[in-house]
């Protein structure tokens, strides 16, 4: 991991992965990217600061399962859940699983970057 106190974005598509990377690194913020959540699992240290960004929807294991193993590691990065398909239903499980805030695709960019900005105040 080259940098303690990065925006670590996990999601399975390249594209969006990208986009939101350089969404971040315009504005300065450093940014760790990750195909996968065990991959993101994997390189995480202890100790790590930041933000996590997940994708919901991803092969081998889903955002919200991400979000439950971070927890059982003690990690307490703030989660931003983002989610092709939301409702309430999903922010409650994400909310009752620790997650900082559910945003749902496609959102804008500036709620993302306020989203961000409030999890890495909080971190």
């Amino acid at each position: 991991m080259d940098h303690p106190r990065a925006v670590h974005i996990i999601d399975d598509d390249d594209a969006v992965r990208d986009s939101l990377a350089v969404l971040l690194e315009i504005r300065g913020v450093p940014v760790e990217t990750y195909a996968s959540a065990r991959a993101f699992l994997a390189a995480l240290a202890d100790g790590a600061e930041g933000c996590v960004v997940t994708d919901v929807q991803m092969p081998g294991m889903n955002g919200l399962e991400l979000l439950a193993a971070l927890r059982a590691r003690g990690h307490t990065l703030p989660v931003i859940v983002a989610t092709a398909r939301g409702g309430r239903a999903m922010a409650a499980e994400a909310v009752a699983r620790g997650a900082t805030a559910l945003i749902e695709k496609p959102f804008a960019p500036d709620a993302f970057i306020d989203a961000v900005s409030e999890a890495l105040g909080r971190g």
